[in-house]
């Protein structure tokens, strides 16, 4: 009788216990050595602009756990005079194209991931969100990833997305009145390199 007693006693006090929601923050490094590169096409060929580098290794990720992977809350700025399309003229026109006198910087901000980056294998493939800024107009997209590299420490995903000049309100430039035309279509890669802060 006691023991029926004491195993009564102790249901009673799991269901009335009131649950525990525990929140777990992974905070990422993003590494200068990430890239980010724009594949375009034109009437007669193609072009691609890069940076090389991201220039900088202070601006950090901070994933918090949730349900559906993980809230990310991240700020990352990219000069637009950092992208080199291996033309001189090529490179001009883009930058005049968004607008780098009045709006020098793109901005990258990430707002989802369907995993935290520490469950992440090699190979393996999630969806994320992000808000881009680019000539002052902010556009929301979701940009799937793939993960090409995973330590305890190091995190490495390519990120591709196509996106549109008359997404952000600009016009494709074109070149000798009109005889060479650049299409709409960009294709974003971002490649990052997530390095773990330390504790």
């Amino acid at each position: 009788m006691q023991m029926i007693l004491w195993v009564i006693l102790v249901l009673t006090n799991v269901i009335t216990s009131p649950k525990q929601h525990s929140t777990t923050n992974e905070t990422w490094v993003v590494s200068s050595a990430s890239t980010l590169k724009v594949d375009g096409k034109t009437n007669i060929n193609n072009f691609s602009c890069m940076v090389a580098s991201y220039g900088k290794s202070t601006d950090q990720l901070i994933c918090e756990k949730s349900i559906d992977g993980c809230k990310v809350t991240s700020h990352l700025t990219i000069a637009i005079a950092l992208f080199d399309c291996h033309n001189r003229m090529m490179t001009k026109d883009l930058q005049k194209t968004l607008k780098s006198q009045q709006f020098p910087e793109m901005v990258i901000g990430f707002k989802k991931f369907s995993a935290l980056p520490s469950t992440l294998n090699k190979g393996m493939i999630f969806s994320g969100k992000a808000d881009i800024v680019l000539a002052g107009v902010t556009r929301s997209y979701d940009i799937k990833f793939t993960t090409l590299a995973n330590t305890s420490t190091e995190v490495e995903l390519l990120g591709k997305k196509t996106l549109l000049f008359t997404d952000f309100g600009l016009t494709p430039p074109s070149k000798l009145g009109g005889t060479i035309k650049v299409k709409n279509e960009l294709d974003v890669e971002f490649k990052l390199l997530l390095k773990k802060a330390s504790t």
